[in-house]
């Protein structure tokens, strides 16, 4: 198997994986990039890590989303609740465009978005020296069959997650894909400070803790493939 190394010119600024996957950009989704990047979008860079109280001019509950697609679970959220702010993070710029085209029709202030893989944000693009986010939001997030070190749940991004997580914050992942729960529970079992419990429970005891449906779960229900939602909450201390 090519080492991961070999699948990228240069794994710092972009992986090879996506750019095989990004789609065109509309006409209007460039306008839209344009007009509403300076409200929405935050750069990432290898060599400054974001400032989101800066970013969001204040300090409240703080989720990230890791995958956010065109934002359609992301907006719902922010929509439901006004008083967190949400980072809403994705490689593809088709994606991200519509995210804030959404997020600008609705009137939405509470969500930024950041164009980067998310396993190298958490490890170059945030502080580690306090604790970032109270929730963080894996939905349907790529199993890549057959490229372990591709995925998104995987033991170094837990630990990473580990680092900018507060206290008894909680991981929310869901997925269609047959055999991923089980990846996922061994993962998250092998990692330090993580203990699961049921989405339910984190329902009941956290208002406004839900999955929006959206159009990709609703055909993956229509194409007979189950969906599975797994929570987890982080107790331990993995800082440095």
């Amino acid at each position: 198997m090519p080492s991961s190394s070999s699948r990228s010119r240069n794994r710092s600024v972009r992986p090879a994986w996506y750019k095989a996957r990004q789609k065109a950009i509309s006409p209007a989704q460039k306008r839209a990039e344009r007009a509403l990047w300076p409200l929405f979008g935050l750069a990432f860079s290898h060599t400054d890590r974001l400032e989101l109280r800066a970013a969001f001019n204040r300090e409240a509950p703080r989720v990230l989303e890791i995958g956010c697609g065109n934002g359609e679970a992301v907006v719902e959220l922010a929509a439901a609740r006004p008083d967190v702010d949400f980072l809403a993070v994705d490689w593809m710029r088709r994606g991200l465009a519509t995210c804030m085209m959404k997020l600008d029709e609705r009137g939405l202030s509470n969500v930024r978005v950041c164009k980067a893989d998310g396993a190298m944000l958490l490890t170059r693009g945030l502080p580690t020296d306090t604790p970032l986010f109270d929730e963080v939001l894996f939905f349907f997030p790529d199993p890549w069959r057959g490229s372990a070190e591709r995925r998104l749940v995987r033991a170094d991004v837990i630990e990473s997650l580990g680092r900018v997580m507060r206290p008894h914050g909680c991981l929310h992942v869901a997925t269609d894909v047959p055999g991923y729960p089980e990846h996922v529970r061994k993962t998250l079992a092998a990692a330090r400070g993580w203990r699961a419990l049921p989405c339910e429970s984190l329902a009941a005891n956290r208002p406004g803790h839900f999955r929006p449906s959206t159009k990709y779960e609703r055909e993956a229900i229509a194409e007979g493939r189950a969906v599975e939602d797994l929570c987890f909450v982080f107790e331990g201390t993995c800082v440095n």
